[in-house]
């Protein structure tokens, strides 16, 4: 059964991510082995980069829970993710076979749960209730993406001040007469 097998549910979240962001026409590469908190790198039209954690779950009661933990078999080796991490969770609903995307600034700021639901809930609670079907796009995902640039000065390195050549046209003098 699939959701007695960690590793299993792991694979189809990423067949299923990756499927769905090269039918949408984003270069996909993949994490070689299971050692990061990234599961998938993609490049966007300018060819930022876009790190992605994905989670593979299971609905229940028409609502799906994420996780903003890295969970591994070993506990000692369980952490939490950071936006510095990771930029979007792309998270597949194996029982439905549906992706959506989350970014992580909204993940996080919700601490180690999130909680989506597909329909509305049986008491009527609007307040806060976040929908599924609010989450497919992944372009939505990137609202609060920002590329990563590196701002912070290194050791070492110089400031360099550059200068443009000014080209005299014929008969015109540095002075500008």
């Amino acid at each position: 059964m699939i959701s007695d097998n960690p590793n299993l549910k792991g694979t189809l979240g990423e067949a299923a991510v990756c499927k769905d962001l090269l039918r949408l026409g984003y270069n996909v590469f993949l994490e070689f082995g299971n050692h990061s908190k990234v599961d998938l790198i993609v490049l966007d039209e300018n060819f930022n980069t876009i790190k992605i954690q994905i989670k593979a779950v299971n609905s229940e009661n028409e609502s799906v829970s994420v996780y903003s933990v890295k969970t591994c078999l070993n506990p000692k080796y369980n952490s939490i993710y950071t936006t510095e991490q990771v930029d979007v969770f792309a998270v597949y609903v194996i029982d439905k076979d549906l992706v959506f995307y989350v970014s992580a600034k909204e993940i996080l700021q919700n601490g180690k749960s999130s909680k989506f639901r597909f329909s509305s809930s049986k008491n009527g609670q609007k307040k806060f209730v976040r929908f599924v079907e609010e989450y497919l796009d992944f372009k939505k995902a990137l609202r609060d993406y920002t590329p990563h640039t590196q701002i912070l000065k290194k050791t070492g390195d110089e400031i360099v001040q550059t200068t443009t050549l000014k080209v005299l046209a014929a008969g015109e003098s540095q002075s500008g007469m």
